[in-house]
């Protein structure tokens, strides 16, 4: 059993910078608008000026329920992205819980996915994962 955290978000979002208009617009806007909200930690915004940035990485996944991934070529091109990755992946697979969740925001290939992300291409095949539709007539369900 894992021991106590002191748990402050509902989920840390992981995402590239150059996906942030998406992040912070539409899937921020609609979750922390919920009723009842969702408390997201985002680095943008919640991560402590000052601190180093891998502190603060590991902090933020210890002090959140989940993982948001928004995956997507930009992702998977961030050397950033690969830090969170790698630090949430004590909690997704040493303590053997459901802390990831996987938004998949455009088609990616699982073979285009680079080498240095084989703990994603493992989540990929182990875990089901979201995928943001394309078509505008279906975004309303998701």
């Amino acid at each position: 059993k894992a021991p106590s955290r002191n748990i402050c978000y509902d989920a840390f979002v992981s995402y590239s910078e150059r996906d942030a208009y998406w992040v912070e617009n539409l899937m921020v806007q609609e979750l922390e608008n919920f009723n009842p909200p969702f408390k997201l930690c985002l680095h943008k915004r919640d991560f402590i000026p000052g601190k180093w940035i891998i502190d603060n990485i590991i902090d933020s996944i210890e002090k959140s329920h989940k993982t948001v991934f928004v995956l997507s070529e930009n992702f998977v091109k961030s050397e950033w992205c690969k830090y969170e990755l790698d630090f949430s992946h004590f909690r997704l697979f040493d303590e053997n819980n459901d802390a990831a969740i996987l938004i998949l925001l455009e088609p990616i290939e699982k073979k285009a996915i680079p080498q240095r992300f084989c703990k994603l291409r493992k989540i990929m095949n182990t875990k089901t994962y979201l995928e943001w539709p394309m078509d505008e007539a279906q975004r309303e369900g998701f």
